[in-house]
């Protein structure tokens, strides 16, 4: 589990660097991703995987706590499934069913 909190947490550090980075850039309004083949693959793929993980959420989670996370999921994207990761691992004191199964266990 450690080395799960310590990749979630580096990938959360990285996540928040790139997008501040990234709206110097550009605008997230301005971008021309969607318009590319690829970056609409790369879109859908991404999105397809935010509802994986929203599953997983609403699995683990009340209403309104998976509402609330959700929500953040489709703004800020996998920065919120790392920072949902740190969260759900702290909230496991250790125990990897707590950690996959929530309330389920």
């Amino acid at each position: 589990m450690t080395i799960t909190k310590i990749a979630a947490y580096l990938i959360s550090i990285s996540m928040l660097s790139v997008i501040f980075w990234a709206q110097t850039q550009v605008s997230l309004f301005d971008s021309i991703i969607p318009s590319l083949p690829w970056g609409i693959v790369s879109l859908v793929d991404l999105y397809a995987g935010f509802i994986f993980i929203g599953i997983w959420i609403v699995f683990k989670e009340n209403i309104f706590s998976s509402i609330v996370w959700i929500f953040f999921l489709a703004i800020l994207g996998n920065l919120t499934t790392a920072i949902y990761i740190i969260y759900s691992l702290k909230d496991s004191n250790g125990d990897i069913n707590k950690f996959f199964m929530g309330k389920n266990i």
